[in-house]
């Protein structure tokens, strides 16, 4: 029997759980009804495991060791307690995120994987929303998006399929969400810290709304940068929009620049 599917993206700002006081109080109370209303979709869902395609910021990886793409499969693994996200450790799941690498192994997909992965505010954030009491499993799927030379948006995509599939075909009737992060347009550790790409940002949206993977499967990373190097961070929506082709995307949260987080947030639901 097919698995049953359901998929969220959502922006993970370190300033939403960091400095939640520095942005207008309307636009934070906006973010935090987004964020409960993903939230309500989860807890509806009822999901028996997460398979989260995210992203770390140099916590684990270094320029002298990147996989393009890394599967966490052991039992936990532990949250950096930063910018208020508790100090603990979320639970994984191993027996299904082996199966996973194996099934990429078997399907011409080499994917990298790690015992224990230190989950920043990437991954750390949304699961904080979702599932405050982090007792929801977590496959933590994390792509390079940082060190170039990274993966194509096209391997990303076919990443999201791949896991899709094996989540229909592999794991009976388990419930499986899949959770992207990260994005849309930011600048990381430059002098355009703090800008946005409005313009790339509806874009983005507007395609992911319509379902048009074969736009965002071609992008190339010079495309992408004009809305900044952490914009890379699309992949992680591209995959999960991939994995949960046949369902419909509906945007539940498009919030355009917000002084003080210097961040826009942007949330996605397929349903």
């Amino acid at each position: 029997m097919s698995g049953r599917v359901g998929a969220v993206a959502t922006v993970h700002a370190p300033f939403i759980t960091g400095r939640p006081d520095l942005a207008p109080a309307d636009r934070a109370r906006k973010v935090r009804a987004g964020f409960e209303a993903l939230q309500a979709y989860v807890e509806a869902f009822d999901p028996d495991v997460i398979i989260a395609f995210s992203n770390e910021h140099i916590t684990n990886f270094v320029p002298s060791n990147v996989p393009a793409y890394c599967v966490a499969v052991g039992v936990s693994n532990p949250l950096l307690p930063e910018f208020q996200l508790p100090d603990g450790r979320v639970p994984g799941a191993p027996d299904v995120a082996r199966a996973l690498v194996g099934y990429a192994y078997d399907h011409g997909f080499d994917v990298g994987h790690s015992a224990e992965l230190l989950l920043d505010h990437g991954t750390g954030l949304p699961l904080h929303f979702l599932t405050p009491r982090y007792d929801v499993p977590v496959v933590a799927v994390l792509q390079n998006v940082i060190f170039s030379p990274m993966p194509t948006t096209e391997r990303s995509a076919q990443l999201g399929e791949l896991a899709g599939r094996f989540a229909r075909q592999e794991l009976g009737d388990a419930r499986v969400l899949f959770l992207g992060t990260g994005g849309i347009s930011h600048w990381v550790g430059n002098r355009r810290h703090g800008d946005v790409n409005q313009a790339f940002d509806e874009w983005f949206l507007e395609r992911i709304a319509a379902g048009d993977l074969t736009t965002l499967r071609g992008l190339a990373d010079a495309d992408i940068e004009v809305a900044g190097d952490g914009a890379h961070e699309i992949r992680n929506w591209v995959a999960t929009a991939a994995a949960a082709v046949g369902l419909a995307p509906r945007v539940v949260l498009g919030e355009t620049f917000i002084p003080g987080w210097n961040t826009s947030a942007y949330q996605v639901v397929w349903e």
